[in-house]
């Protein structure tokens, strides 16, 4: 069988919003370019086993429904705040962020200080469909979510059951998005699939993912326009790194601003802008990598070469 390229049509809208915020984004204190996205993994657990995911080792990734701690969060926006943040925050990583119970707080602590900031929330939509789930959605959207992205696992028969909410509530295209993840594997099923960093083994008839002999020789854009936090206040090189073997700084020893230009997160970026994927968890990971974030590269480029 002959595997189609799959293109999730939300790649260029992320990334055209990237673009805007870098052209309107300042430089930090020691001149080096800003990030666009922060990803934040706002708990430890799923409800699904999906099996394209690292979670379907239940031993491996346990679930741990803890969130992040507040007093950090509190601190991670007041950093925010000195660099007058208008990127984007998503509640995604390696979780169901809808299993935080509060997660409207942490919504409303973000747009009361950024209210330019817009805020994401990625969900497998299994939540929504409670007996209080429109009534949850609603008080995330007063809280101040921007977007909700659904990802569909099970079939098409789930798109009339989504279709609904957006209709009982209102919600316009850019509001609420659903992604059809249930696509067969011709398709890649409906998403940009990736052994995560070598975390990953998958067989049929139209994939084989495994953790690469061989590094892939091409840059990666991710830790040039990206932070990923998780639950614990790691700051993770990369949304990729499922098996978190490349922490950059934990947020309760150091700010998410130093933290973003420490040498490790430097040292990093030198090395993915000369191609060199040839340390952990790099070199093992097949994925692309330059879907989103070439500005955001080039800008790190530039400040290199400069410093030189």
């Amino acid at each position: 069988m002959k595997k189609k390229l799959y293109t999730d049509i939300n790649i260029k809208r992320i990334d055209n919003f990237l673009d805007k915020h870098l052209e309107e984004a300042k430089n930090l204190e020691d001149g080096s370019p800003p990030f666009s996205s922060v990803e934040i993994s706002i708990n430890g657990a799923c409800n699904r086993r999906c099996f394209f995911c690292p979670r379907v080792d239940e031993e491996g990734y346990p679930n741990i429904l803890n969130s992040l701690d507040m007093k950090l969060f509190d601190e991670l926006i007041n950093d925010l705040v000195l660099i007058n943040y208008q990127g984007r925050v998503a509640f995604s990583g390696f979780c169901e962020p809808l299993l935080s119970k509060n997660l409207d707080q942490y919504i409303l602590k973000i747009k009361t200080k950024l209210t330019k900031t817009v805020i994401e929330v990625v969900t497998n939509g299994d939540p929504l469909l409670a007996k209080n789930g429109k009534e949850r959605l609603t008080k995330l959207y007063k809280a101040g979510l921007d977007t909700i992205k659904i990802s569909l696992y099970d079939g098409p028969h789930q798109i009339e059951l989504f279709d609904e909410i957006k209709k009982d509530l209102q919600l316009s295209e850019e509001q609420y998005i659903v992604r059809k993840r249930y696509l067969g594997p011709e398709e890649s099923f409906g998403i940009t699939i990736s052994n995560r960093a070598g975390s990953v083994s998958l067989k049929n008839e139209a994939f084989e993912l495994k953790a690469l002999k061989e590094p892939l020789k091409q840059p990666c854009y991710y830790p040039f326009y990206k932070v990923l936090i998780d639950h614990n206040g790691d700051v993770l090189m990369c949304s990729n790194d499922w098996k978190k073997e490349k922490s950059m700084g934990n947020l309760s020893k150091e700010s998410l601003l130093s933290i973003w230009s420490n040498k490790k997160f430097v040292d990093l970026r030198k090395k993915l802008l000369n191609s060199d994927r040839n340390h952990k968890p790099c070199n093992v990971c097949d994925v692309n990598g330059i879907l989103n974030g070439k500005k955001s590269f080039e800008k790190w480029k530039n400040y290199f070469s400069q410093k030189t």
